[in-house]
């Protein structure tokens, strides 16, 4: 995150107090009386005795509050709130007291905000700090990377360029100068002599054999 972006020091103070809040609320409870109240208060709206004994309705109970362990108890006591009001945030019937597994996901459907909230200000607190750089920074980088790229071109073995036509036709001729003059430098007789006239006539060379 660029620097001008960045959360000042109060507001990162803030942050991280909601931050530690959402941590809190969403921490799994540790004790499970406060998941039974909450759990028996729902139920007494739904009829919990119904002809049960107190044993039977501490079982029921107790099957909530596993189903509930390890949630937290904030989240718990919201979806209670939901249950009750019949603003639930996943379909339920309301002819039927919620089971442990629709209590569960209830409360679970809940904390998906609160997660979402909690990484959106990690975010924002881990980002990582950066300045923008200067257009003297810019230049030296350019400068830099141009130089690097001298090198390399320094570097490189000089790559063969094919020689064109006007190059070939004029190695050629240096070839034949060569030959010639080493044939007037060996030649004897009349019959040397005459074949290097030849040659001498059809490339526009004048004189005789030594």
């Amino acid at each position: 995150m660029r620097r001008d972006r960045a959360v000042s020091t109060t507001e990162r103070q803030q942050l991280s107090a909601v931050a530690e809040r959402l941590n809190a609320e969403l921490s799994a409870s540790s004790n499970p009386a406060h998941v039974d109240t909450v759990v028996t208060r729902v139920l007494l709206g739904f009829e919990q005795g119904r002809g049960r004994g107190d044993d039977e309705n501490e079982v029921l109970v107790g099957e909530y509050v596993s189903a509930l362990k390890a949630l937290p108890l904030a989240a718990i006591h919201a979806a209670a709130e939901r249950f009750r009001s019949g603003q639930t945030l996943r379909p339920w019937s309301k002819r039927f007291r919620p089971s442990p597994a629709e209590f569960a996901a209830e409360v679970r459907e809940g904390l998906i905000p609160l997660r979402t909230r909690l990484l959106h200000l990690r975010r924002v607190l881990d980002a990582e700090v950066y300045d923008v750089p200067t257009a003297a920074q810019r230049d030296e980088v350019a400068r830099a990377a141009e130089a690097h790229l001298q090198r390399m071109r320094q570097a490189e073995p000089r790559r063969h360029r094919p020689e064109t036509p006007a190059e070939i036709a004029r190695a050629h001729e240096a070839k034949l100068h060569e030959d010639l003059a080493r044939l007037r430098e060996a030649g004897r007789g009349p019959e040397i002599g005459r074949l290097i006239a030849r040659i001498d006539s059809r490339h526009g060379h004048t004189g005789g054999a030594p």
